[in-house]
Formats: C-alpha cells, structure tokens, sequence
C-alpha cells in the first residue's frame, strides 16, 4: 500500500513539473493512424500528431525510439506533443553557430523564385539565394556548398551565399586547366559569341580564349560573321597564354595548310576580280589567296582607272608575278595572259604609214599620240612643225585630232615615232630621215637604222656586210652635196642638244607607260 502510494505521488509530481514550452525527453510507445503515442514521464503519454513530425522520420520511427519533443498544449489532462519544433530549434542554433564560425554548408535547391531560389539547410530551414552565385541555372533538387550570409533568428530571416566559394573554386580550376594548355598546342573549342573583332571560344568550363578576326582563316575576312557562328566547334593552336590577365590567343589559320606556299612565281591561275583601287585590282583566286594587279598590268590596253577593263564580280586569268608570304602579299598580271599587241605591231603599222590620231599627252619635249586602243606614238618637239616651237601646247591642246607619218618603230624600247612635218611627203629609201626598224636576223627586239621610207635587206644585214670597200670618193661626193646650213638655222650643237633632250624624254615617256604598249 505504501509503494503504491509513493508510485502515485512521483508520478503527480512529475505532471505537475510539466509545462507548455518545454523540451522532454521520451519514448515512442505506439505508433497509429492518430499520431505516435510517447512516454514523457506522466499520468498518461503525450501525443505526437503526425503533422508534427517529419515525414522521412516517421518513415523509420519504430516503437522503443527515443524521441525528444516539445510541449506545445495541454487538453482534457493530454499532452499534445511537437518533434518539429525541437528539430527547428536545434537547426537554427546549429545555423547560428556555423554563421560564427564562417562554416560551410550545404543546401538544397527548392523551388526557383523572383531574383533568385529557395534552398533548405539541414532540411529544415528554408533561405533565398540570389541567381548570381550559380554558373548557368541550378537544378531543383540538387545541392550545393554554400555558406550564411544573413540570419535572423526572430524575423525567420535566413539568406545564403557562395560567392566566395565561387571565387575559390573558379582559382582553383584556373589554376588547375592553365597547368593543362601550353602554347602551340592545338585544341578544340565551342564558338560562344562573336564580335567585330573576332570569336570567344570557350577551351573548358572556366577558360575562354579570343580568335582574332585576323587569325581566322588565310583568306581576308571582313565580318566573323562570314566565317563562324556561336555553338561551332572548330580546331585553334594556342599562340599565347597570359596567366596574369587570363588571356588566351587562339589561330584557326596556323591549322591549315597556307595555300601561298603551294603558288609558284609564273603559273597562271583563275580567280575573280573582288575590289578595285585608283592603284589596281584586287583578285581572289581560286585557290583562296588575294592578290593584286598594279594597274600597269591590267592590261594592254592603256586605262586610267582600273574600272575602265573591269568590274567587281568579273571572272579573270592572272598570272603570279611575286610571292612574299612573310608580308602575305602576291603581285599578278592579268596582262601577261593576253597576247602581246608587240608581237604583231608590223602587221598593223610600218615605218613611213600615214597615221592619224589623237593627242593624249602634251610635255616639253614632245607630245604622246594614240594610234588605237593598245598604241600610242611619241612625236619629238622637232618633229611637230617646220617652224621652231617653244612647247607643243603653242599648237595643240589634249584631245586634239591630227596626222602624221611614222618615222621610227622599235620594239626592244616599244616605241613608234611619228612625224607631223612630213604627213604629205611619201617617205621613200631616198628620203633624209633616220628610222628603226627590226631585223629578223638579229632577233625580236634588235634595233636597227635605214634610209627613212621602206626597210631594205641592206637595212637589215647591214651589220653583217662588209663595208670596208666604200670608196672615200664616194664618201666626198656624199659631203659635197650636203647643202649648207643658212645663217638663221640654229647651230649644231643647240640641234643636237635639242635632240638628245627629245630621246631623253622619250625613254622617260616609255620608262613611265606614256608611250608604247599602255600596260
């Protein structure tokens, strides 16, 4: 009777110790469909609503577990029991402690909100984190290292961060993919965005490196555009690494074969004219290398202005004159791949043909005639009339039409002579004036010299005859019939002097494209 008695006084007095707010420790003693019954040290046992318990514990909760739950009310003489409210109390004393010690964490994504996600810690307590401490977008469900920014323990405040472990791991990687790469390695990047400048292509997760528009391909390109697109994958060699600035310069171009390198001073290749300039023509051949044709080898044909032969777009033939790869610059001629004018100029003119034409250039020495669309003809100042002139201009002006007779072809210099004094006279082997011819035996290009009018065989062999037997009778008798000068003729050595600055010119005048063939 008095066990009993004592039995009943501790177990009033142990109720009577228990109050609402209060932490208990106690054991599960029935597990129902109304909740988990735990013994708490009282009249009758406390009961945990299943709401009050995490789902995953109830999972695995059995009868005899060991629970810590917290009194929340008392009704009718029953307990009514909280496990969650323990759980959250120990979890937000855990948070305080690891945001003093600048512990880290982890945390799983819950749900995607304004600016940012919802992520739990200790799978209890939920907290923001901005969008910015992910690379790319996290994946609900997922965790991550983080640690506390911000708490508030009374306002239920809790914010996360990762930004320095970012910081940490991005040097890490750095560190860890710049130990990988070596310059003059080949590797194989992702296109992720273009500029005017050129192509950022991603190398790993953390290393980008910049194609220079320059670098990406032998062939001029004007816009990146052209060539690539964000998502290609292509092949670049590493030039250079700067750890310091965490710069890669990448080349696609130092991975293809230099087609430059293939060409051979002299072959001839198709190609299309692509820009023009005052100076030339740009041609892309097909081969893919850009190469320039100086106006002078356009063509034949004399032009002022490249657009005057040909157009943008037009298909051409050109032929490779230079090659310097180190300046990535190629010399053509278009007119090396047309027939020469020069080779057939006797088939067109001879010396003491009558010719008409139209004045093109004007110059103290003499002026330039055209003779059609590929020759042109120098007429010395002496040349122009029986009267002395101080300038061509005092008789004619550019574009004027006139006339004369050629007195002179010689294609070793590619020059044709013509006189005006002498339109009306039929120039004959016994005229008095000098001309040039060419002769067959000496070869294409041997200059020659014979009575003015039709070139005779003693013209042409005339270097290889055997003069020595001319009588110096006959050489008097020729003396004697020279007349003599007048008194108001000009003296010899200003005739002379007035000559030879008329052939001075005249070289200068072929020299510079003025006269001859118009290349």
């Amino acid at each position: 009777m008095t066990n009993e008695f004592n039995n009943l006084l501790e177990e009033d007095l142990a109720g009577r110790s228990l109050a609402v707010g209060q932490v208990v420790d106690g054991t599960v003693v029935q597990i129902s469909e109304d909740g988990v019954f735990v013994d708490i040290g009282a009249k009758s046992e406390g009961h945990l609503e299943l709401d009050q318990i995490f789902q995953e514990e109830l999972a695995t909760l059995k009868v005899g577990d060991p629970v810590k739950v917290r009194i929340i009310k008392k009704k009718n003489g029953e307990y009514h029991l909280s496990k969650k409210s323990v759980d959250y109390e120990a979890a937000w004393n855990l948070l305080v402690a690891d945001r003093k010690e600048d512990k880290v964490i982890e945390i799983k994504v819950v749900e995607k909100v304004k600016n940012g996600y919802m992520a739990e810690a200790y799978e209890l307590l939920q907290g923001f984190i901005h969008h910015t401490n992910f690379k790319g977008r996290p994946n609900v469900g997922d965790t991550y290292k983080a640690k506390i920014l911000d708490l508030n323990r009374k306002a239920r405040k809790l914010v996360f961060t990762r930004r320095d472990l970012l910081e940490r791991e991005e040097t890490e990687n750095l560190e860890r993919d710049f130990g990988m790469l070596q310059e003059g390695m080949v590797i194989e990047g992702q296109v992720e965005k273009l500029s005017p400048y050129g192509a950022f292509v991603k190398i790993t997760d953390t290393l980008t490196g910049l194609l220079h528009i320059s670098e990406f391909s032998f062939d001029h390109v004007k816009k990146p555009s052209e060539v690539l697109k964000a998502g290609d994958m292509v092949q670049a060699k590493i030039l250079q690494i700067d750890k310091d600035k965490k710069k890669i310069s990448l080349s696609r171009k130092a991975t293809m074969k230099d087609p430059m390198m293939t060409m051979i001073p002299g072959e001839e290749l198709d190609g299309k004219v692509e820009s023009l300039a005052e100076f030339g023509v740009f041609v892309k051949m097909d081969n893919g290398v850009t190469g320039l044709v100086h106006i002078s080898e356009i063509s034949h044909r004399r032009c002022n202005h490249p657009s005057e032969v040909v157009s943008v777009g037009d298909p051409i033939r050109v032929k490779v004159l230079r090659i310097q790869p180190e300046d990535r610059r190629v010399s053509l001629s278009a007119k090396a791949c047309e027939r020469d004018p020069w080779t057939e100029v006797y088939s067109r003119y001879s010396v003491g043909q009558r010719v008409e034409g139209n004045v093109t250039q004007l110059m103290q020495s003499g002026m330039v005639m055209k003779l059609d669309e590929f020759f042109e003809a120098f007429i010395p100042i002496s040349e122009i009339s029986e009267e002395r002139i101080n300038h061509p201009n005092d008789m004619f002006e550019e574009g004027a039409e006139t006339a004369g007779t050629i007195i002179s072809i010689d294609t070793a210099k590619r020059r044709i002579r013509v006189s005006l004094r002498r339109v009306d006279e039929s120039i004959t082997d016994s005229g008095s004036a000098e001309v040039k011819g060419i002769s067959d035996a000496g070869g294409m290009g041997t200059e020659i010299t014979a009575t003015a009018g039709r070139v005779t065989l003693g013209d042409i062999l005339g270097s290889k005859l055997d003069l020595t037997n001319v009588s110096s009778k006959d050489k008097d008798a020729k003396a004697e019939e020279k007349p003599a000068a007048k008194a108001e003729e000009a003296p010899v050595a200003e005739v002379v002097a007035e000559e030879a600055a008329s052939e001075a010119a005249e070289e200068e005048t072929v020299e510079t494209g003025g006269e001859g063939s118009e290349g």
